[in-house]
């Protein structure tokens, strides 16, 4: 085992998953993420895009607890998540539970879904789970603001820039 492993696992708990933008730790009751910033694309958005994902999904909001870098000096963001025992849902389920949270399907393959304002991808059967008593949760997906280079509809701008009068 990798000594950082050793040292995260002494302080996070045991790694239960890797994957492209995320390693994850089962802290008991909780999950501790460390995000990799190439997942938010720009450092600017990534304290946006866990907003939005607290906003549309407050069951399984995140909790910043940090910035660190991993060892080979890439930035992380460290946060913390409530863990959500359930069973995986078919794409069809979750297409269902989309289109009920008014959301329409742009892409399959990347499991697009989009309103004109948000943009909402990574929505498979890994990170959308029904629990035991059958409420549906999000863990994990990639959520925007839809603007219009997404192509899926969206009519938002972003920008850096103030305006003063």
């Amino acid at each position: 085992m990798d000594p950082t492993d050793i040292l995260l696992s002494e302080m996070l708990g045991d790694k239960i998953a890797e994957g492209g933008e995320a390693m994850v730790y089962d802290h008991g009751a909780t999950l501790v993420k460390s995000i990799g910033l190439d997942y938010f694309v720009e450092p600017i958005l990534a304290l946006d895009r866990i907003s939005l994902h607290n906003a549309y999904f407050p069951e399984t909001h995140f909790i910043v607890l940090g910035f660190g870098r991993n060892v080979d000096g890439d930035f992380r963001i460290i946060v913390e998540q409530p863990f959500i025992k359930g069973e995986r849902m078919t794409d069809s389920d979750i297409a269902f539970y989309m289109k009920n949270m008014g959301f329409k399907l742009y892409n399959s393959r990347n499991w697009t879904f989009a309103t004109p304002d948000i943009y909402l991808s990574d929505m498979h059967d890994e990170n959308v789970i029904r629990s035991s008593s059958g409420n549906i949760f999000v863990v994990d997906c990639d959520i925007r603001i839809n603007t219009a280079d997404l192509r899926c509809g969206g009519c938002r701008n972003l920008t850096t820039e103030i305006e003063w009068d």
